[in-house]
């Protein structure tokens, strides 16, 4: 559904507050009524038609339209284009004739009217379509059969996705994999019989694919996800929650799906971390002034490209390299903790706005809007709140358009494996005043589909062997 209003008229009787909801999906209702574990009876009516959805305890448990009831009295419900609704109170439903969590109602309500648009979409189109591209394979190993069954169901709404199989745990995965040839793995971490540490080792071993780890760890278990990392995962993310929004998780995880799955994970390989003296660490000069300006950027199968790319740098005092990543910003900590250890640069995770120091490495997620910035004399990076969100510039193309502002041909971007290369304008900004744009071999690179367009625009200078990283960086920093 749409859209739905409220109206509650003017009569106040000290009871709560009376006024006009507008525009507001049915969706955010039923899911703000969840959330807040509410008891409750809406009632929607579209025309000459109406429908109740029963909600108890913060559950959905019953539903009646018409002659239908449950769950498909409940989908009907939510296949209206539009309508009113009311909400009042209710008796407690003897006998649930829902039992199905919120979020796989809500999930599912949305995959259904997906595909009704897409068919009333194909039965318009004048012009038949020639052929069907091929879908994404998916394998969802999860020991939570709910889980599997909202993963499936988000997965399945976007058309150019397939579930092949759900499996309980990393043996069953195995047994899976040989038959199904899936496309892409989603691996849980904690599993019985088989988990997914050990999973992903045979996966690797015998038969490699994309894999992306689907958990939802406490901080304290990030060095858990750096293991994965380490062992060829090509991404993790966390699961859904109920707490935020359903369509806005959905989308994250299909778009990372899309993005992982192009990965050719067979060029993976282990890490080789240089052996460090203590004199081989760069002391913190803070009077230092910021010469040369390195901005690494990488997504999805980039992880092993940026750990080789920051503990292939330099005993440079005079650079300053901010990494940019598609991790959850409460992981940076984490990996930071991990790369200064094996880095001559001090490693940090970027704080909300300060200060840059030469010698230092910053790493950060790439969705944030950042921009850098000169102040009292020194570099520095805040977070863009007055970018308009007009503006045809994503934060990638903001970020270098400032860095080539500031830095002119003093400025070496390296795009590895899933980088966001944005609408390309920051990149030629930084083309046009003399920086360098630098990128590993597309035949040696993890993932190489994001950085073709940049590649395409005849926008990358040069092009190197991941194995040869140490000494590029050599001869671009100081």
């Amino acid at each position: 559904m749409t859209q739905v209003s409220k109206d509650n008229g003017d009569k106040q009787d000290g009871s709560g507050f009376a006024g006009t909801l507008r525009n507001i999906q049915i969706t955010d209702i039923i899911q703000m009524c969840c959330l807040a574990g509410a008891s409750l009876c809406i009632r929607v009516t579209q025309d000459n038609d109406r429908g109740s959805i029963y909600i108890e305890d913060g559950e959905v448990v019953h539903a009646e339209c018409g002659r239908a009831e449950g769950v498909d009295a409940f989908f009907t419900i939510l296949g209206w284009p539009s309508g009113q609704f009311e909400t009042m109170e209710a008796p407690a439903i003897g006998k649930p004739t829902i039992k199905e969590p919120c979020q796989f109602l809500l999930m599912e309500a949305a995959r259904q009217a997906d595909e009704w648009a897409i068919s009333k979409e194909e039965s318009e189109s004048v012009e038949p379509e020639l052929f069907e591209p091929e879908k994404i394979k998916v394998l969802i190993v999860d020991d939570s059969p709910i889980m599997s069954k909202i993963l499936t169901s988000m997965l399945a709404a976007d058309g150019t996705i397939e579930v092949s199989g759900t499996a309980r745990n990393g043996e069953e995965a195995l047994k899976m994999m040989k038959s199904l040839t899936p496309d892409l793995i989603t691996l849980d971490v904690n599993m019985p019989v088989m988990d997914g540490s050990t999973a992903l080792k045979h996966i690797m071993i015998g038969s490699p694919c994309p894999v992306i780890i689907m958990s939802n760890l406490a901080p304290s278990s990030y060095d858990t996800l750096l293991s994965f990392l380490n062992l060829g995962a090509v991404d993790f993310m966390s699961k859904p929650v109920k707490s935020s929004n359903i369509v806005v998780q959905q989308q994250k995880i299909v778009d990372r799906i899309h993005q992982a799955a192009k990965a050719d994970v067979k060029r993976f390989k282990l890490l080789r971390c240089p052996k460090l003296k203590p004199s081989d660490f760069i002391p913190i000069n803070k009077s230092e002034p910021c010469e040369i300006l390195v901005v690494a950027i990488s997504g999805a199968g980039g992880y092993l490209e940026t750990v080789n790319m920051i503990t292939g740098l330099p005993k440079a005092t005079r650079t300053t390299v901010l990494s940019l990543q598609s991790i959850p910003p409460p992981f940076a900590p984490t990996l930071s903790s991990y790369l200064n250890m094996r880095s001559r640069f001090d490693v940090q995770p970027l704080k909300d706005k300060g200060l840059l120091n030469p010698g230092r490495c910053y790493i950060a997620n790439s969705s944030l809007d950042m921009q850098f910035a000169i102040s009292d004399g020194r570099l520095a990076l805040f977070n863009n709140s007055a970018a308009s969100s007009t503006s045809n510039e994503g934060s990638i193309d903001r970020l270098l358009l400032s860095a080539a502002e500031l830095f002119q041909d003093r400025v070496l971007v390296l795009l590895l494996s899933g980088a966001d290369v944005g609408d390309l304008e920051g990149l030629r900004a930084i083309q046009a005043a003399g920086g360098k744009i630098l990128s590993p071999k597309p035949d040696r690179c993890i993932l190489p589909a994001s950085i073709e367009p940049a590649m395409a625009a005849n926008l990358v200078g040069e092009l190197f062997d991941p194995a040869d990283l140490h000494k590029v960086l050599i001869s671009h920093c100081r």
